[in-house]
């Protein structure tokens, strides 16, 4: 008796059956009457508008956050090594063992929770639950306000799966229903994040569910609409990088050559950056009798001396990312910039505190584009590094989420370089190939593995592996 009242208040009705396929739930939608459809149709708006606000007021304070804390590093240099640095010290560990604390109300709140999101249309794991929505929101401001190397999207996606769930439980929707209106609300928090709405809204039919069905496109349009219009009036509706020079050539077929090249590179790049993820976040499982806290704490050390050494290597990218797509630096500090995000950003994720991986993904990318630009022109085959940054930022995301569209989509939202659009159609199909080729798994597949339900499931025989 007490598990099938377990399973209704997780699940209004119908409770789903661990380890189907998305194509075994019931897609019933389209046969109910027009009133039931209407009414859904309203309740994605609402979640849609909530979304919006809670991503964009985010967003809002997470600048304000930046803002402070780059005073906080240039006060520091003023007050001296003694005080300055133990200050910044005290300050970024305090962010990290609390944002981590906070985790500890909601366990799935911790690193991305897309992953739990994919989990959830796999009747693998419960839709999200408002406490997640909090624990985001405050945890996610803490950590990647003192400047942990994380994207913003793992908490808006998550935050939008929070607000879907919790409406769909508070209206007692039936499981299909409560499944879409997580999901569009989840593809709403990434259009959100990034100010994207295509991007965000192809990100839940690509990676998500990997299935276009009409009900759930329609629904998540409305979504994404209403949430990218309320974001948008919060905070602007220029697009997220501020590219100076938007004009590019059409490739010629040089240049599509190098563009081949560059998307087996990123391909090879992007499966090594997925096991480097991956490696961390085992190396941190290895210790874990030390408290979580502790080594949040640790690592907030780290964020304290590279807020030091070097403050525009900190945080989530995004405006070293803006700078790379605007100007040349030189080969040397793009070569530094790369080696330390690399090791920077996976250790920030693997302490699982809120924060998502998108954003240094993107920046990531965008360093590899300006390296291989360089090394053409070591061949004499002179291209825009600038270009080639756009495009490494789309390709690389193609390559370790294994959503090439969604990349594409993003990059293109998101810088407004319309004519780089054949160029990072053909370097991210590449790029998805050649990681294919090489039998990684996408990497929030590999973090859905990482799951304890789903790693339950797989020991027992069912299929886990979807697309």
């Amino acid at each position: 008796m007490s598990t099938n009242k377990t399973n209704q208040t997780v699940l209004p009705q119908t409770p789903p059956v661990a380890g189907l396929p998305p194509q075994d739930s019931a897609t019933t939608l389209g046969k109910e009457s027009v009133g039931s459809l209407c009414w859904f149709l309203v309740l994605c708006m609402v979640a849609g508008f909530l979304t919006g606000l809670a991503g964009g007021y985010f967003q809002y304070f997470l600048h304000m956050a930046e803002k402070y804390r780059n005073l906080l590093a240039s006060w520091a240099h003023t007050a001296g090594t003694f005080e300055g640095l133990l200050t910044l010290i005290a300050i970024c560990v305090g962010c990290a063992v609390v944002g981590r604390f906070l985790v500890r109300f909601a366990p799935t709140a911790g690193g991305s929770g897309i992953q739990y999101v994919e989990a959830m249309w796999h009747n693998e794991h419960e839709p999200a639950r408002l406490p997640i929505l909090f624990v985001k929101f405050f945890g996610g401001l803490l950590t990647l306000g003192s400047g942990m190397a994380l994207g913003r999207e793992g908490p808006t996606v998550q935050m939008g799966a929070s607000i879907g769930g919790t409406l769909g439980r508070i209206f007692k929707l039936d499981y299909t229903k409560l499944k879409f209106l997580t999901i569009a609300s989840a593809g709403t928090g990434l259009g959100v994040a990034f100010s994207a709405p295509l991007g965000g809204a192809m990100f839940t039919f690509e990676e998500v569910t990997k299935d276009i069905k009409p009900s759930l496109v329609i629904s998540t349009m409305l979504c994404v609409l209403v949430g990218c219009s309320t974001s948008m009036t919060i905070l602007g509706a220029q697009p997220d990088y501020d590219v100076i020079q938007r004009s590019f050539a059409i490739p010629n077929v040089k240049e599509v050559f190098a563009l081949i090249l560059f998307g087996i590179f990123i391909g090879a790049m992007g499966v090594l950056y997925n096991k480097s993820v991956l490696i961390l976040l085992n190396l941190n499982d290895y210790f874990k009798h030390v408290l979580p806290e502790v080594k949040a704490g640790i690592v907030g050390i780290v964020v304290a001396l590279l807020l030091w050494y070097a403050p525009y290597l900190a945080g989530g990218g995004d405006n070293l990312g803006q700078d790379m797509l605007n100007y040349a630096y030189p080969i040397q500090i793009v070569l530094i910039f790369g080696l330390i995000r690399w090791i920077f950003a996976p250790l920030c994720y693997s302490t699982g505190v809120p924060g998502g991986l998108f954003s240094p993904l993107l920046l990531m990318g965008g360093i590899l584009g300006h390296v291989f630009a360089w090394a053409l022109g070591l061949v004499g085959i002179e291209v825009s590094p600038l270009a080639f940054c756009a495009v490494g930022m789309s390709a690389f995301f193609g390559a370790t989420i294994r959503a090439p569209f969604t990349g594409v989509l993003l990059i293109l939202e998101m810088t407004a370089c319309w004519d780089l659009t054949l160029a990072m159609i053909g370097a991210s199909a590449v790029a998805f190939f050649t990681a294919k080729c090489l039998k990684d798994l996408p990497i929030y597949t590999a973090l859905r593995l990482r799951i304890p339900e789903v790693k339950q499931l797989q020991k027992e025989g069912k299929q886990v592996l979807f697309g």
